[in-house]
Formats: structure tokens, sequence, C-alpha cells
């Protein structure tokens, strides 16, 4: 599948000197030290503006505004600018895990009392997201199939990224911890991974660290994978 991307956008080294992102030929192309989460995040206010809440419609400060999963985490909502948008941290906080479809008609419910029930019994529907392997709720009718299954020894990169993040956050080693035993707590429960692991046109590892980790130690051959068409790491 490919990204929506700004028609420009370049980021340079330190120094000023060296390109490290730029779009080329509706092709993302971006330099391996970079963080691409930041970077999907980046790229979706070149997209929007750092101004309008696309949920209400109101103008805020760009420190009001913060970045909405369209599809929540929780379900395997991606960090890539298709499934990211601005919202105003109010109407972020409101929508919560709430589905693009059940945020719609939450909207619509007047009464805090409904709105409260409506909320609970979307939740608990939702719990069975979790356990589709194939992330079919993440398909699109523009964008088609999102997500298919890639051996992990198909997808390249992975060492060297984890170990070059690794070297520039030691401080954050804990947390890495914490995030690894709950990758492994979800796939014991749900026989799945959270979210999908993200490559690029290439198959170098972008998006999901921590579950490829998991993934290789736990000697699963195959995982659910978006592989981005028209984003290109170099080094």
């Amino acid at each position: 599948m490919n990204i929506i991307l700004p028609k420009e956008f370049t980021r340079y080294d330190e120094k000023g000197q060296k390109k490290v992102v730029f779009i080329e030929d509706e092709v993302l192309y971006m330099r391996n030290d970079v963080s691409f989460k930041t970077l999907m995040r980046d790229l979706t206010y070149a997209i929007y503006g750092k101004k309008i809440c696309q949920c209400c419609g109101n103008e805020f400060p760009a420190n009001k505004l913060s970045i909405d999963h369209i599809i929540p985490q929780d379900y395997g909502g991606p960090d890539i600018t298709n499934n990211l948008i601005p919202y105003c941290k109010e109407c972020n906080e409101r929508k919560a895990n709430l589905m693009p479809e059940q945020h719609l008609e939450y909207l619509e419910i007047e009464e805090k009392k409904e709105r409260s029930q409506f909320v609970k019994e979307c939740i608990a529907k939702n719990e069975t997201l979790r356990y589709d392997t194939k992330f079919s709720h993440l398909n699109s009718e523009e964008d088609g199939m999102w997500v298919r299954k890639m051996r992990t020894d198909k997808i390249r990169g992975g060492k060297e990224r984890l170990e070059y993040r690794s070297e520039q956050k030691e401080s954050k080693t804990s947390h890495k911890q914490t995030k690894y035993r709950k990758v492994a707590k979800f796939y014991l429960k749900y026989k799945n991974f959270q979210k999908p692991i993200i490559v690029d046109r290439n198959k170098h590892l972008l998006g999901g660290f921590v579950s490829f980790t998991f993934a290789k130690n736990s000697k699963i051959s195959e995982v659910p994978v978006i592989q981005l068409q028209n984003v290109v790491v170099f080094y």
C-alpha cells in the first residue's frame, strides 16, 4: 500500500547539509536512523496543518492539537499517515478507543448516560478485533488490503536498526523491557500481535521493533506486515 504524503517535505541533518528525509516522484526517502513514528506525525501535520482540529473544525494553538489514530492503536491502528489525523485534545480524549463508525454514532447521542453506555458496549464488541490475525478491519476501499503475512527472515535491517536505537537510548532499556513483556502478554492471550509490523518497499523494518524481536526470539516464522510501497530507507 501507499501512504498519504504532502507534496513537499524535506529534513536535513544537524549541520543542515545532508538530506535525511525528502520526497521525490511521490516517494518518501528516509535515512535509516530517522524515527519513523515521529516522522509520520510530522508528515500528518504537514498534510493537514497545525491549527485546525479535523473533528470539531475549530482552530487551536499548535500545542493544543494532538495526533489521533483513526483506527485505535489497541485494535492494530498503525502509525502511518493514512491512520493519523490532528484532533484537539478534547476531541481526542472523547473518541478514545472507538472505531471511526462508532465515533460518528457516538457524536449523535446527546444524553451523557446513553453515551457512557454506548462506549461500554463498543469496547466489549471491539475485543473480538484483537483476535483477527488478518487485521481485516484495517482494509479500506481506497487502499485495499493493508496487512499481509511476511516471513521474519525476509525482513531486512531489523538488527542494525535495533542496535542503533539501543545505543542512542540506553536510558530507556527498562521501558523497552516493559514493552517487550506487553507484546508477549498480548500474544499469549490473543495468539496475535497488537499491531502489524511496518516495512518499506524493500522490506526494511520501519515500525514494530519490539514485536519483531519477540517474533524472532519466539521462533515465530511469519508476522503481520504493512509494506509501504512509496517509502524507501537509505543508509
